[in-house]
This record gives C-alpha cells, structure tokens and sequence, in this order.
C-alpha cells in the first residue's frame, strides 16, 4: 500500500464514466476510468462512436499508467506508444492531482468556487492561458474532474461524469498490458520494447475526465 503523502486521491480506486457534452468532428466521446492503489495504477479507455447511415463505427483507445510508465494503444493495431512520466504539464489532460498552487497560477488556472455534480461537491477552477490559447473550466471533486470543458484555438470538448463509484472491486487485469501489442517508447523509437529507454519522454498524461 502506498504511504499516504505519496497518494494521488483519497480513494483508493474508483471507476468513472463520462460523455461528451456535444459531437467531436460528428462523434460521440465516450469515456471509462479506472483507478487503483490510491492513483498508482490508472486505466483510461476512451471509445469514439461515429454514427454512418444505420451503422455505429467505433474506436477505442486504451492508456494505462502504472510503474512510472504511460502506454496507450488502440485494441485493433498491434503497436502502441510508451513514455516515462515527468509531471510535465498537459493542457488537454490536466491531473489537478499533481497540481500544486504555484503550478496552477503558472498556467492560468484559479480556483472560482464550488458547484455540484453527481451529488458531490466539487471545486470549480477556469484557466485563461493566452499564451497556449488555451481557456477551460473544470468542476472537481478530490482531485477527480466530473466535469470539464477545455477549449484550444478552434478546438473545444466539453465531458461530464455519469457514473461515480467509490472503492469498487475492478475488473480483473485492466491493468494488464496486451501481449501481442508492441511498444515503442517514445522518446527511444531504437529500443526494445520490453527493455527501459535510454533517455526519457515527455508525459502524456491519461484523461481523467470530468
């Protein structure tokens, strides 16, 4: 078990599911998190539901972070990226549980006051960055978005939390990485996949959602 200064979130694992406020390029987002070891071991699976005639065509994408590393993949291919985690900050992905209040500030990010999702009372924080024309406002709770609304130039997604479950048991293995998928660590394309990298990547953080 983790010591409690080094936990990511009061709960020690947690399931939530989100959706998408509006269409993203004419698709549906869908989103499942699943949280383990306070933070430690976390799942991201995101399907993107595009509606064509009378058929639903549907992408997933899959980011599990556990052991310092992030690997994402798509189910459907057999190769997959991994990075090694170095807190460096990621406007579409903001973990407001790395967040400390001088990080916040430097990225244009304050806290408004409080609002309600799912029964629960959340922090509600905006962001105003110019510099990476970037704006957002971000309902959460624990350290967890329930709510989000992030906006980049013309590019904008807006999720909300439709299911919160505290302290589940999790499926089994979902944090398990697929065997027959490659990873190529990103900041080393040279290096085997089943061995370090040299030399370390930037983070790609996984969505945690609103």
């Amino acid at each position: 078990m983790l010591p409690e200064e080094d936990r990511k979130y009061v709960l020690k694992s947690a399931i939530i599911k989100l959706k998408s406020a509006r269409q993203v390029l004419g698709s549906d987002i869908e989103t499942t998190i699943y949280i383990d070891d306070y933070g430690d071991k976390y799942c991201n699976i995101t399907d993107t539901k595009l509606k064509y005639k009378n058929t639903t065509i549907v992408t997933s994408s899959v980011s599990i972070t556990k052991n310092d590393f992030t690997y994402i993949y798509n189910p459907e291919k057999k190769t997959g990226t991994k990075s090694r985690n170095k807190g460096n900050f990621n406007p579409m992905h903001i973990d407001f549980a790395k967040m400390d209040a001088q990080s916040l500030v430097s990225n244009g990010i304050s806290k408004t006051g409080e609002s309600e999702c799912l029964g629960r009372i959340c922090e509600v924080y905006v962001m105003d960055n110019p510099a990476l024309e970037m704006s957002g406002r971000y309902e959460v709770w624990n350290k967890i978005p329930l709510k989000y609304f992030t906006k980049i130039g013309t590019s904008q997604i807006e999720m909300y939390a439709v299911e919160l479950q505290e302290n589940p048991v999790l499926p089994v293995n979902i944090f398990d990485l697929p065997k027959d998928v490659e990873f190529i660590d990103v900041a080393n394309p040279l290096a085997s996949p089943s061995e370090p990298a040299l030399s370390d990547s930037l983070l790609n953080l996984p969505s945690e959602g609103k």
